[in-house]
Protein backbone atom coordinates (compact mmCIF):
# COMPACT_ATOMS: atom_id res chain seq x y z
CA UNK A 1 0.00 0.00 0.00
CA UNK A 2 1.17 3.87 -0.96
CA UNK A 3 2.48 6.04 1.65
CA UNK A 4 -0.40 8.29 -0.03
CA UNK A 5 -2.83 6.04 0.17
CA UNK A 6 -2.37 4.65 3.82
CA UNK A 7 -2.43 8.78 4.98
CA UNK A 8 -5.58 8.94 2.85
CA UNK A 9 -7.47 5.82 4.80
CA UNK A 10 -5.87 7.04 8.23
CA UNK A 11 -7.72 10.88 7.77
CA UNK A 12 -10.79 9.31 7.13
CA UNK A 13 -10.71 7.11 10.09
CA UNK A 14 -9.73 9.99 11.70
CA UNK A 15 -12.63 11.73 10.44
CA UNK A 16 -15.32 9.42 11.44
CA UNK A 17 -13.43 9.14 15.06
CA UNK A 18 -13.82 12.77 15.38
CA UNK A 19 -17.44 12.51 15.58
CA UNK A 20 -17.71 9.27 17.67
CA UNK A 21 -15.09 10.60 20.24
CA UNK A 22 -17.15 14.11 20.33
CA UNK A 23 -14.68 16.06 18.67
CA UNK A 24 -15.82 20.00 17.98
CA UNK A 25 -16.54 21.88 14.87
CA UNK A 26 -14.05 24.45 15.55
CA UNK A 27 -11.25 21.09 15.81
CA UNK A 28 -12.10 19.56 13.13
CA UNK A 29 -12.10 22.87 10.85
CA UNK A 30 -9.15 23.56 12.46
CA UNK A 31 -7.53 20.42 11.39
CA UNK A 32 -9.14 20.64 7.93
CA UNK A 33 -7.36 24.15 7.65
CA UNK A 34 -3.85 22.77 8.81
CA UNK A 35 -3.63 19.14 7.64
CA UNK A 36 -2.65 19.23 3.86
CA UNK A 37 0.11 22.15 5.09
CA UNK A 38 3.79 21.87 4.71
CA UNK A 39 4.78 24.68 7.18
CA UNK A 40 5.87 22.66 10.35
CA UNK A 41 4.56 26.04 12.11
CA UNK A 42 0.51 25.05 11.28
CA UNK A 43 0.29 22.05 12.26
CA UNK A 44 2.80 22.73 15.33
CA UNK A 45 -0.28 25.54 16.18
CA UNK A 46 -3.01 22.40 15.85
CA UNK A 47 -0.64 20.70 18.75
CA UNK A 48 -0.73 23.44 21.07
CA UNK A 49 -4.49 23.97 20.70
CA UNK A 50 -5.32 20.85 21.14
CA UNK A 51 -3.17 18.67 22.54
CA UNK A 52 -5.37 15.91 23.28
CA UNK A 53 -7.01 16.10 20.07
CA UNK A 54 -8.20 14.06 18.04
CA UNK A 55 -6.09 14.13 14.95
CA UNK A 56 -3.29 14.62 17.19
CA UNK A 57 -1.35 11.45 16.18
CA UNK A 58 -1.86 12.77 12.19
CA UNK A 59 -0.63 15.46 13.29
CA UNK A 60 2.64 14.49 14.70
CA UNK A 61 3.47 11.76 12.16
CA UNK A 62 3.62 14.65 9.22
CA UNK A 63 4.84 17.19 11.32
CA UNK A 64 8.30 14.74 11.51
CA UNK A 65 7.71 13.78 8.31
CA UNK A 66 8.29 17.47 7.34
CA UNK A 67 10.70 18.00 9.59
CA UNK A 68 13.09 14.70 7.97
CA UNK A 69 13.08 17.38 5.03
CA UNK A 70 14.07 20.80 4.56
CA UNK A 71 10.88 23.10 4.47
CA UNK A 72 10.50 24.74 0.95
CA UNK A 73 11.29 28.64 1.08
CA UNK A 74 8.02 30.79 1.16
CA UNK A 75 7.16 32.79 -2.43
CA UNK A 76 6.20 36.07 -1.97
CA UNK A 77 3.50 37.69 -3.64
CA UNK A 78 4.09 40.83 -5.82
CA UNK A 79 4.24 44.12 -4.33
CA UNK A 80 3.64 43.16 -1.01
CA UNK A 81 6.58 43.11 1.82
CA UNK A 82 7.48 40.76 3.81
CA UNK A 83 7.57 40.09 7.42
CA UNK A 84 11.16 41.81 8.71
CA UNK A 85 13.91 38.92 8.06
CA UNK A 86 14.32 40.48 12.27
CA UNK A 87 11.08 39.16 13.48
CA UNK A 88 10.67 35.59 14.24
CA UNK A 89 7.18 34.48 14.81
CA UNK A 90 6.72 31.43 17.41
CA UNK A 91 2.78 30.09 16.76
CA UNK A 92 0.99 31.24 19.89
CA UNK A 93 3.51 32.50 21.87
CA UNK A 94 2.04 36.05 23.48
CA UNK A 95 4.68 39.06 22.73
CA UNK A 96 3.44 42.98 24.14
CA UNK A 97 4.46 45.61 22.12
CA UNK A 98 7.06 47.58 22.42
CA UNK A 99 8.54 51.57 21.84
CA UNK A 100 9.20 51.44 17.97
CA UNK A 101 7.28 48.24 16.98
CA UNK A 102 5.40 48.93 13.67
CA UNK A 103 2.93 47.14 11.48
CA UNK A 104 2.03 47.86 8.08
CA UNK A 105 -1.25 47.37 7.16
CA UNK A 106 -3.88 47.72 3.43
CA UNK A 107 -6.93 49.22 3.74
CA UNK A 108 -9.54 48.46 1.39
CA UNK A 109 -13.12 48.77 0.34
CA UNK A 110 -14.47 45.18 -1.51
CA UNK A 111 -17.76 46.03 -3.84
CA UNK A 112 -20.26 43.69 -2.48
CA UNK A 113 -23.38 42.26 -4.17
CA UNK A 114 -26.35 44.88 -4.69
CA UNK A 115 -23.81 47.82 -4.79
CA UNK A 116 -24.61 49.01 -7.89
CA UNK A 117 -23.53 52.31 -8.97
CA UNK A 118 -21.26 53.61 -6.83
CA UNK A 119 -17.41 54.32 -7.60
CA UNK A 120 -14.42 51.89 -6.72
CA UNK A 121 -12.32 53.31 -4.14
CA UNK A 122 -8.52 53.11 -4.07
CA UNK A 123 -6.58 51.17 -1.13
CA UNK A 124 -4.77 52.81 1.48
CA UNK A 125 -1.51 51.86 2.86
CA UNK A 126 -1.73 52.41 6.49
CA UNK A 127 1.62 52.35 9.53
CA UNK A 128 1.13 52.54 13.38
CA UNK A 129 3.69 52.83 15.38
CA UNK A 130 4.17 52.38 19.02
CA UNK A 131 5.52 55.23 21.05
CA UNK A 132 4.90 54.47 24.52
CA UNK A 133 3.92 51.44 26.67
CA UNK A 134 2.74 51.69 30.03
CA UNK A 135 0.65 49.64 32.53
CA UNK A 136 -2.86 49.33 30.82
CA UNK A 137 -2.00 51.71 28.05
CA UNK A 138 -0.10 51.89 24.83
CA UNK A 139 0.19 55.19 22.58
CA UNK A 140 1.06 55.39 18.62
CA UNK A 141 0.83 57.14 15.66
CA UNK A 142 -1.37 56.19 12.91
CA UNK A 143 0.04 57.59 9.12
CA UNK A 144 -2.32 56.97 5.96
CA UNK A 145 -0.14 56.65 2.67
CA UNK A 146 2.76 58.84 4.38
CA UNK A 147 0.93 61.34 5.76
CA UNK A 148 1.61 62.98 9.02
CA UNK A 149 1.08 60.67 11.98
CA UNK A 150 -1.70 60.96 14.21
CA UNK A 151 -1.60 60.01 18.01
CA UNK A 152 -3.89 57.92 19.46
CA UNK A 153 -3.39 56.32 23.01
CA UNK A 154 -5.26 52.91 23.84
CA UNK A 155 -6.82 51.59 27.12
CA UNK A 156 -7.40 48.27 28.17
CA UNK A 157 -11.45 48.55 28.20
CA UNK A 158 -13.01 47.08 24.83
CA UNK A 159 -13.24 50.32 22.35
CA UNK A 160 -14.89 50.87 18.72
CA UNK A 161 -12.51 53.89 17.38
CA UNK A 162 -11.51 55.18 14.93
CA UNK A 163 -7.59 54.44 13.55
CA UNK A 164 -7.99 54.55 9.63
CA UNK A 165 -11.12 52.86 9.60
CA UNK A 166 -13.83 51.79 12.62
CA UNK A 167 -12.38 49.68 14.10
CA UNK A 168 -11.77 47.40 18.01
CA UNK A 169 -8.98 48.09 20.46
CA UNK A 170 -6.13 46.96 18.19
CA UNK A 171 -4.31 46.05 21.00
CA UNK A 172 -7.04 43.80 22.47
CA UNK A 173 -5.48 40.51 23.80
CA UNK A 174 -2.28 42.38 24.42
CA UNK A 175 -4.13 44.47 26.92
CA UNK A 176 -6.22 41.77 28.58
CA UNK A 177 -9.39 43.73 27.16
CA UNK A 178 -10.55 40.26 25.92
CA UNK A 179 -11.86 37.94 28.83
CA UNK A 180 -9.21 34.89 29.69
CA UNK A 181 -11.68 32.44 29.32
CA UNK A 182 -13.24 33.33 26.13
CA UNK A 183 -17.10 34.12 25.88
CA UNK A 184 -19.00 37.25 25.62
CA UNK A 185 -17.57 40.63 25.99
CA UNK A 186 -18.57 43.23 28.85
CA UNK A 187 -19.41 46.66 27.85
CA UNK A 188 -17.95 47.56 24.77
CA UNK A 189 -16.95 51.44 24.68
CA UNK A 190 -17.72 53.20 21.12
CA UNK A 191 -16.07 56.86 20.54
CA UNK A 192 -16.92 57.25 17.23
CA UNK A 193 -20.10 57.27 17.13
CA UNK A 194 -21.58 60.58 15.63
CA UNK A 195 -23.17 62.96 17.56
CA UNK A 196 -26.57 62.52 15.58
CA UNK A 197 -26.58 58.59 15.98
CA UNK A 198 -27.21 56.65 19.12
CA UNK A 199 -24.93 53.27 18.22
CA UNK A 200 -24.73 50.07 20.56
CA UNK A 201 -22.61 47.18 20.49
CA UNK A 202 -22.17 43.50 21.81
CA UNK A 203 -19.19 40.92 21.08
CA UNK A 204 -18.45 37.32 22.00
CA UNK A 205 -15.05 35.37 21.33
CA UNK A 206 -15.49 33.05 18.30
CA UNK A 207 -12.70 30.31 19.25
CA UNK A 208 -9.23 29.94 17.60
CA UNK A 209 -9.07 29.90 14.06
CA UNK A 210 -6.69 30.29 11.30
CA UNK A 211 -6.26 33.42 9.37
CA UNK A 212 -4.11 33.95 6.03
CA UNK A 213 -3.39 37.81 5.65
CA UNK A 214 -0.60 39.00 3.33
CA UNK A 215 1.83 38.93 6.21
CA UNK A 216 1.51 35.44 6.51
CA UNK A 217 -0.93 32.95 8.02
CA UNK A 218 -1.45 32.69 11.62
CA UNK A 219 -3.37 31.12 14.43
CA UNK A 220 -5.63 33.80 15.94
CA UNK A 221 -8.38 34.37 18.18
CA UNK A 222 -11.21 35.62 16.61
CA UNK A 223 -13.75 38.24 18.26
CA UNK A 224 -17.70 39.13 16.62
CA UNK A 225 -18.91 42.51 17.01
CA UNK A 226 -22.50 43.54 16.55
CA UNK A 227 -23.62 46.94 16.16
CA UNK A 228 -25.96 48.81 15.96
CA UNK A 229 -27.24 52.27 14.92
CA UNK A 230 -30.17 55.06 15.15
CA UNK A 231 -30.13 58.49 14.20
CA UNK A 232 -31.26 60.49 16.84
CA UNK A 233 -33.60 63.21 15.35
CA UNK A 234 -36.92 62.47 13.33
CA UNK A 235 -35.78 63.46 9.77
CA UNK A 236 -36.41 62.55 6.76
CA UNK A 237 -35.33 58.98 5.72
CA UNK A 238 -34.44 57.84 9.01
CA UNK A 239 -35.24 54.71 8.43
CA UNK A 240 -32.53 54.23 5.88
CA UNK A 241 -30.22 55.59 8.64
CA UNK A 242 -31.16 52.86 11.20
CA UNK A 243 -29.22 50.13 10.88
CA UNK A 244 -26.17 47.78 12.19
CA UNK A 245 -23.25 46.02 10.79
CA UNK A 246 -20.56 42.81 11.43
CA UNK A 247 -17.38 43.56 12.50
CA UNK A 248 -15.50 40.47 12.24
CA UNK A 249 -11.07 40.61 14.32
CA UNK A 250 -8.61 38.39 14.01
CA UNK A 251 -5.92 38.87 17.10
CA UNK A 252 -2.79 37.09 17.24
CA UNK A 253 -0.38 36.53 20.48
CA UNK A 254 2.26 36.69 18.69
CA UNK A 255 2.72 40.04 16.60
CA UNK A 256 0.36 41.91 19.50
CA UNK A 257 -2.16 43.50 17.55
CA UNK A 258 -4.99 42.92 15.29
CA UNK A 259 -3.82 41.32 11.67
CA UNK A 260 -7.33 41.67 10.54
CA UNK A 261 -10.97 43.54 10.43
CA UNK A 262 -13.52 42.58 8.74
CA UNK A 263 -16.63 44.78 8.95
CA UNK A 264 -19.75 44.14 6.72
CA UNK A 265 -23.20 46.24 6.91
CA UNK A 266 -25.91 43.75 7.36
CA UNK A 267 -29.26 46.07 7.69
CA UNK A 268 -29.46 49.74 6.24
CA UNK A 269 -28.67 51.35 3.80
CA UNK A 270 -27.14 54.64 5.18
CA UNK A 271 -24.51 54.17 7.94
CA UNK A 272 -22.69 56.92 9.52
CA UNK A 273 -19.62 55.61 9.28
CA UNK A 274 -17.21 53.21 6.71
CA UNK A 275 -18.56 49.64 7.36
CA UNK A 276 -17.82 48.28 4.21
CA UNK A 277 -14.14 47.35 4.34
CA UNK A 278 -10.92 45.06 4.88
CA UNK A 279 -8.01 45.92 7.12
CA UNK A 280 -5.30 43.34 6.83
CA UNK A 281 -1.86 43.33 7.96
CA UNK A 282 0.82 43.60 5.30
CA UNK A 283 4.29 43.22 7.68
CA UNK A 284 5.20 43.64 11.05
CA UNK A 285 8.37 45.19 12.07
CA UNK A 286 9.57 44.26 15.86
CA UNK A 287 12.04 46.42 18.03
Amino acid sequence: MSALRFLLIAVLLAAGAAHAQGATPAEISFWESVRNSTNPDELRAYLQTYPNGVFKPLAEARLAALERKPAAAPQAKPGVPAVAATAPLVVGEKRMPRVGDSWTYRLSYPRLRGQWGQATRAPQNLKVEVSAVSDGQIADALSVDGATPVARSHGSAPTLLAQGASILSPYGLALGSLPAKGGRLGRIAITDCPSTFACEAKGRIAGQEAVEVPAGKFVATKVIIDQEWRPTQLISGAGRMTGGRTLTVWYVPEIGRAAKYESRVVVGDIPPFDSNFDLELVSFDPK
